[in-house]
């Protein structure tokens, strides 16, 4: 069994990355919307605290937002190489 997809042509660990820091980065956004409405319909001394947990759901959905990019970028120029013939030697 080789180790690309026949899809993409990527190595499976890069595709397995790809994957992976998608679900991340969607998990962690699903996080500031659900600490937002918490942070919206909080009383009292609790909006506080709520306004923290949202913004360090923000700063998490960031960073993973930010790892996913790299990915990306890793797989797209991955697959442009592939998908480029090499260039012929210079005499």
């Amino acid at each position: 069994m080789n180790d690309t997809n026949s899809h993409a042509s990527l190595p499976r660990l890069l595709l397995d990355a790809l994957i992976d820091s998608y679900v991340r980065w969607r998990e962690e956004s699903a996080a500031v919307n659900l600490t937002y409405r918490r942070w919206t319909h909080a009383e009292g001394q609790d909006r506080g605290l709520r306004f923290d947990e949202y913004r360090a759901a923000l700063d998490r959905e960031e960073y993973a937002a930010s790892a996913y990019r790299r990915v990306v970028e890793q797989a797209s120029g991955k697959a442009a190489r592939r998908s480029c013939p090499a260039a012929p030697p210079h005499n």
